[in-house]
């Protein structure tokens, strides 16, 4: 089977960014903003080491992640040219769609507050022309051709994995055995950014933080009220969902289509969290409101807001985290568990539960020095000894005023954790790949000359 697909050849590709400026062009797009990238290994034209360029927009793929990730069902494929393309009018600018797409097409467009991205100039495909990007390239190194499905490029430098996404592109690789290598390093050579900054930063998504976090703990705090002795009470669980919610929304570029979010609940987890947890908030009220003739809405509502923090956590498996970091000692459903368990009075759950999340936790550290990292020492013992010093020093002197001190210190050191999880996230993108490569090339490069000096 054969599929419509952008050809890149990178001996040909110079990196005069004509296809970047046709893009800016044909799209009417702000200059110097481009829906096209141009990423380059070497860019510092180190001594001994190729330099050549990669040129990449969205690779349409036939399976594409912005589209399946997305809630509000604002992408389509194109039937005739494969061409995935996001309608702005549907957008709801949550962003998720930027997370899930391993080659940093989709891009958020902070004045409109909508995501926009390549959409492969499928009016241009239609009448028979090609994409202005490979229109306008002055060498050939873009075109845009039909290929076999078993030869387009799952893997190349600088170029994410990505084959479960079926990505429309063929890569006309370097030579791996070129001899064009770059001879020095000339004052107008770019400046290299060994580590790309990341898209998903706490301080961008401390709403998203708060709120995942509270979330926990209402469910939490639900069933410790169900299951055990803790009177929450209706004005206490709505006084704590309703403004939660509205943290969830603030995230949003266009907030007043909000309610696009559960459109896509049929392959998006986005849109399960959010139908999930809406389900759990309507039926804790009415749990409140009709109990105890109603007890069944108990159950149900934990069921609810378990099936919530399940979806939540799997939201975040399209993101990296380093080495040593999954499964995450944040995890909301573990966070649900460890405080369940202590707020419902339950040694055995909150034991497990709490020794699980130090497992991780410690686990994760140990990977940090493992990679000569900082492992935060100050940051993580604060987190260690709110979490379970301190709670487990108040509560053996047996004092039953100090219970409230213990859980407001445990919580404390889980939102600790749980903002430490958004500082380790990470997307995979172009430029960050080709760092990585190069860094690889380079200490493979090195290594025979040490292992010569070392001798």
């Amino acid at each position: 089977m054969t599929r419509l697909a952008f050809v890149f050849d990178q001996k040909r590709c110079t990196g005069c960014h004509a296809c970047r400026l046709a893009c800016t062009i044909e799209n009417g797009l702000p200059f110097p903003e481009s829906w096209r990238q141009i990423v380059t290994f070497n860019p510092r034209h180190e001594t001994g080491l190729p330099s050549f360029h990669l040129s990449l927009a969205c690779n349409h793929c036939a399976d594409p992640a912005c589209m399946h990730a997305c809630p509000a069902r604002a992408y389509r494929q194109d039937a005739a040219t494969g061409a995935v393309v996001v309608d702005e009018s549907k957008c709801i600018g949550c962003r998720y769609c930027t997370w899930a797409c391993p080659y940093d097409a989709p891009r958020f467009d902070a004045r409109r507050g909508v995501v926009t991205k390549c959409t492969f100039c499928v009016e241009r495909l239609h009448e028979g022309g090609v994409p202005a990007c490979a229109d306008y390239c002055p060498t050939g190194a873009l075109t845009v051709a039909r290929c076999e499905e078993s030869d387009l490029t799952t893997s190349a430098v600088g170029f994410p994995e990505g084959s479960a996404l079926r990505p429309a592109i063929r890569i006309v690789p370097w030579p791996a055995d070129t001899t064009r290598v770059a001879e020095a390093r000339p004052p107008f050579a770019m400046a290299e950014r060994s580590a790309p900054p990341s898209k998903i930063t706490l301080r961008s998504e401390w709403s998203l933080a708060v709120f995942t976090f509270v979330a926990a703990a209402l469910v939490a705090l639900f069933a410790g009220h169900v299951l055990g002795p803790l009177d929450l009470g209706l004005a206490t669980f709505v006084g704590i969902a309703v403004p939660a919610m509205g943290l969830s929304a603030l995230h949003l570029g266009r907030k007043e289509r909000a309610w696009r979010a559960v459109l896509g609940l049929r392959r998006s987890w986005l849109s399960r969290e959010i139908v999930a947890f809406s389900a759990f908030v309507s039926v804790g009220a009415l749990h409140f409101v009709y109990a105890p003739s109603a007890p069944a809405l108990g159950p149900v509502g934990i069921v609810l807001g378990t099936l919530a923090l399940i979806a939540m956590d799997r939201v975040y498996g399209v993101v990296r985290l380093p080495a040593g970091a999954r499964p995450h000692s944040s995890s909301v459903v573990l966070t649900g568990m460890f405080v369940a368990g202590v707020v419902a009075v339950s040694p055995v759950v909150a034991g497990a539960a709490g020794a699980l999340k130090l497992a991780f936790y410690l686990r994760r550290k140990v990977a940090c020095l493992h990679r000569g990292e900082s492992f935060r020492p100050v940051v993580s013992a604060l987190r260690i000894g709110l979490t379970y010093v301190l709670p487990a020093t108040l509560l053996v002197t047996g004092e039953p005023g100090l219970w409230w001190i213990a859980f407001g210190s445990v919580l404390a050191g889980e939102f600790i954790d749980r903002c430490e999880f958004y500082t380790e996230l990470s997307v995979p993108t172009p430029a960050g790949q080709m760092a990585a490569d190069l860094a690889r090339t380079r200490e493979a490069s090195t290594a025979p000359a040490a292992a010569s000096r070392a001798a």
